[in-house]
């Protein structure tokens, strides 16, 4: 009857998770306020619809666990060393300036120096979910601000690890320094790391290779779940965290190129854990406290969101930033976490914090979370009236770019100067075409501009910032951004603009190609796609291929966006894809079924489905004709989206015309 009553609690949880859920998204805000109130009003405080449950605790336990590991998937060393500077810089001193400085005004009100450390922890991590979503949604991610941001949040991630750590030898009883409880668990740490790491190497990579030979996503989801609780096992056994192993774990495949796929496979499982585990916190909250305590809810809120943003803003400033881009900094850090709960879950649970004392903190990050989207939301508004020098240094890079395009004519606008921009730049001046480049990066910009390139600083989604780039006497337009969200806003303002104007949009691949075109884009140039025919070419000319018969090639492929080569047969990757409309599939005739004798023709496919190739005893025919009868033993090769390709080949072995 126990476990029948657990399964009672759950069901209801679930219940209202999904309505909770529902209604946040469709108001824009984020999915773990909706978890924490299913919690708030299901506790024990409110309706009290479900009861204090160990089943319900562990597995939020998991959840934290699954959490970590995605972090751990997310922390790429390349990427941290590209942005070092901001990472290791802005983030380490914002880290240790807001856990000091609550520390210390916790330490003041009475609190002990242990559950200080726990509270400064809590506060000083802003939500990664929030932050990212807003600014990717406003095209701000890699704006410098933006930029300033993700530094500081993937600090903060790491950051997570050390106080996960920390906290439970803080809650040892009182009995001489601490010196050596930490330094034995830095050395157990640094055990485990060298056998996950050995592990990995060794063994899980190799076994992971032979899993995915299987084509089992089953068997894949089964192992990589499996990888991340032994993870977390080795780490618990040594007196660690169960989160750190699985946070070891994630960094661990995050080198291997499974990490896209591992962070498919894990996100049900991590999704609904967390759930849960923000479902748990919830049901520790009391709402009485906005009632009893509504002046100290207030105040932490506000100290939470204008001190931490005060002082990302002073790092930043300090760091040599504008003072606009430090605020804009400011604001979108200026809130509470999720892991912040996961911080105060483990203190609860080491009995360093009470819940009466966590009440007032857990209602303040849970505020400033959500007022967190509309503060970003309207950042740039917000730092321009703060920082009236930030408006006229924006207005003042306007007429440095008006000034140039004023001096030219029939010129390419240059959106992006990277590696892929600057190779443009060199075939522009070898043909003696007028260029003018716009980029975000002061650095790019700077060594640039002292190279006597016409480098300017602005943003290219910005309409005023491509009308004073002389849009409107430009020749055409290229776009070298390699995110397809980013060539989406800039493609849609030109065409606002200028619709005539030819725009050229550089992407990775041609996931997205339709979708750019129909936005208005003259043409656009898969990196991958190009990749594969300069392969093509260097190799046909190397073997002694005439040159003109390649280049005739090469032209042919190029014809109609591509067409003639974008499909492909694809690997099980590309099955996250299936809106992709360029994909080769297979379908052998077998004996005995029942379309053998009937003609190609006669299949209803749907029509984005065409039928580019016969074999019959080992002989290809390229496009067969629709009344060529199909024999046991043929193999039809269609192309056109996953989905489609799949139907048709249920249409050929069922027989249905």
């Amino acid at each position: 009857m126990h476990d029948f009553d657990q399964l009672n609690q759950i069901l209801i949880l679930l219940f209202f998770s999904v309505i909770s859920v529902a209604i946040f998204r469709k108001i824009n805000l984020p999915s773990v306020l909706g978890y924490l109130l299913v919690g708030m009003l299901a506790g024990h405080h409110t309706l009290g619809l479900i009861s204090e449950s160990a089943a319900i605790e562990q597995i939020a336990e998991i959840g934290v666990v699954f959490l970590l590991f995605t972090i751990g998937l997310e922390v790429s060393i390349p990427k941290l060393m590209s942005m070092k500077n901001i990472v290791f810089g802005i983030g380490l001193a914002q880290v240790l300036l807001s856990t000091i400085s609550t520390m210390g005004l916790a330490i003041w009100l009475g609190m002990s120096w242990q559950a200080s450390f726990v509270v400064g922890g809590a506060l000083a991590l802003s939500s990664t979910a929030i932050v990212v979503k807003q600014l990717t949604e406003q095209h701000e991610l890699h704006s410098r601000h933006g930029h300033i941001a993700l530094g500081v949040l993937l600090f903060q991630d790491l950051a997570v690890v050390p106080f996960l750590v920390l906290i439970p030898i803080f809650a040892l009883p009182d009995g001489g320094s601490l010196f050596m409880p930490i330094s034995i668990a830095l050395l157990k740490g640094a055990f485990a790391f060298g056998v996950i790491y050995l592990v990995g190497t060794h063994l899980i990579r190799p076994v992971t290779h032979w899993i995915s030979s299987t084509y089992s996503s089953e068997l894949f989801t089964l192992f990589i779940l499996l990888i991340t609780l032994l993870a977390a096992s080795l780490t618990w056994q040594l007196g660690l965290s169960l989160a750190m192993g699985a946070f070891l774990a994630g960094i661990m495949l995050a080198e291997t190129e499974f990490q896209h796929q591992v962070q498919t496979e894990i996100r049900p499982f991590k999704d609904v854990l967390m759930g849960l585990f923000f479902i748990s916190v919830g049901t520790q909250f009391n709402p009485q406290v906005l009632i009893h305590e509504p002046l100290a809810v207030f105040l932490l809120t506000l100290v939470l969101m204008f001190g931490k943003g005060l002082g990302i803003m002073l790092i930043a400033k300090l760091s040599g930033n504008e003072t606009g881009v430090s605020i804009r900094s400011g604001l979108s850090l200026g809130q509470g976490s999720e892991f912040g709960f996961a911080l105060l879950g483990v203190g609860l649970s080491s009995g360093l914090l009470s819940l009466e004392v966590s009440q007032p903190i857990i209602a303040a990050i849970v505020f400033s979370m959500t007022l967190s989207p509309m503060i970003i939301r309207y950042n740039g508004r917000i730092a321009k009236r703060l920082s009236p020098n930030y408006l006229d240094q924006q207005k003042q890079n306007e007429i440095h770019i008006e000034q140039a395009a004023d001096h030219i004519s029939d010129h390419i606008i240059i959106c992006g100067f990277g590696r892929t921009g600057q190779n443009l730049s060199l075939f522009l001046k070898q043909a003696n075409i007028p260029f003018l480049a716009l980029e975000l990066e002061p650095e790019l910009i700077q060594e640039n501009w002292d190279a006597g390139e016409p480098v300017y600083y602005g943003d290219s989604s910005h309409p005023e910032v491509l009308k004073h780039a002389g849009i409107d006497h430009a020749r055409a337009v290229v776009i070298t951004f390699h995110d397809f969200n980013i060539s989406h806003h800039i493609t849609r303002t030109i065409k606002q603009l200028q619709h005539n104007i030819p725009v050229i949009v550089r992407t990775r691949d041609d996931l997205h190609l339709e979708e750019l075109l129909e936005m208005g884009a003259t043409e656009v140039i898969p990196d991958t796609v190009e990749s594969s025919m300069m392969l093509a070419w260097h190799a046909m000319t190397h073997i002694g291929v005439d040159k003109a018969i390649v280049d005739d090639l090469i032209d042919q492929a190029r014809c109609d966006h591509y067409s003639r080569i974008r499909a492909f047969f694809h690997s099980q990757e590309d099955y996250e894809h299936p809106e992709h409309f360029h994909h080769l599939h297979s379908i052998e005739v077998l004996s005995g079924s029942p379309a053998i004798g009937k003609s190609i023709g006669s299949f209803q496919f749907n029509e984005h489905v065409s039928v580019v190739a016969l074999i019959r005893q080992h002989v290809r025919g390229d496009y067969p004709e629709p009344h060529t009868l199909l024999l046991a033993d043929d193999v039809i090769v269609v192309e056109g989206p996953t989905n489609e390709t799949r139907a048709a080949e249920l249409e050929i072995y069922s027989g249905k015309i």
